[in-house]
């Protein structure tokens, strides 16, 4: 699908492969302090681009663009199959019906940050890639494989023949994620933002686990979670 993002920090990311890219809009008449230091990045990154003036900026997003534009080709998704490597250690994000889209770019984000290998997405049921949660992201879409599948389950099978664990993320357990080995091969699956982790998903997880909280709140936010365990599968791996 195709998609506008905007901002300089969102651009800068989305440069880094110019591929991706159809062109940047550049505002003819920013003052921005950041302007011209990615005006240069951007002419120098091979990129298609054009000065115009700020209202054709406005056609493309009505938000603070801080001067910039781009609009990007087709994003294309992953195959699984493509994106397993048996010869070394991975770790795959599993989003079951996260339907937020600001949720789904901000662990994009932190996906990329934290080193993991892949999402993965259900056909049905999931929020779409769409320009806000690239936007959310912070061009981090463009650094990490995003897979959809026709079902989440046959992934999970796939996932399991090539010795990938499944661990849920989820409150209905004991165990805290830092009790956890986390120190190998692994598909965490994060649920839905109301209903969690859907039961047959559940039930095919090798193991699950929760994130600690205190008494006041019932849970955290999908995005926010996802963040945590990442973090936590990081800080045991390195």
């Amino acid at each position: 699908m195709s998609a506008v993002i905007f901002g300089i920090n969102a651009v800068r990311e989305a440069i880094q492969d110019p591929s991706r890219i159809q062109k940047v809009l550049m505002d003819n008449e920013s003052n921005n302090p950041g302007f011209k230091k990615l005006k240069d990045e951007v002419m120098r990154s091979g990129v298609s681009y054009s000065f115009v003036p700020p209202q054709k900026l406005f056609k493309h997003t009505k938000e603070n663009h801080q001067g910039f534009v781009a609009l990007l080709g087709e994003i294309q998704f992953e195959s699984l199959e493509k994106v397993l490597d048996d010869s070394k250690q991975q770790l795959f994000l599993v989003l079951d019906g996260v339907t937020d889209v600001r949720n789904f770019g901000a662990i994009i984000r932190s996906a990329v940050g934290l080193g993991a290998s892949g999402i993965i997405i259900g056909q049905t049921g999931s929020a779409p890639l769409n320009d806000i949660a690239i936007q959310a992201s912070a061009g981090g879409a463009f650094h990490i494989p995003i897979i959809r599948v026709s079902h989440l389950k046959d992934a999970l099978y796939l996932l399991q023949s090539h010795e990938i664990a499944i661990l849920g993320c989820t409150e209905k357990t004991d165990a805290l994620i830092g009790d956890v080995n986390l120190k190998r091969s692994m598909a965490i699956v994060m649920g839905n933002e109301h209903k969690g982790i859907s039961k047959g998903i559940l039930n095919l997880c090798d193991e699950l686990m929760k994130i600690p909280i205190s008494d006041t709140l019932d849970s955290y936010n999908v995005s926010v979670a996802a963040s945590l365990v990442l973090y936590e599968y990081h800080r045991q791996n390195n």
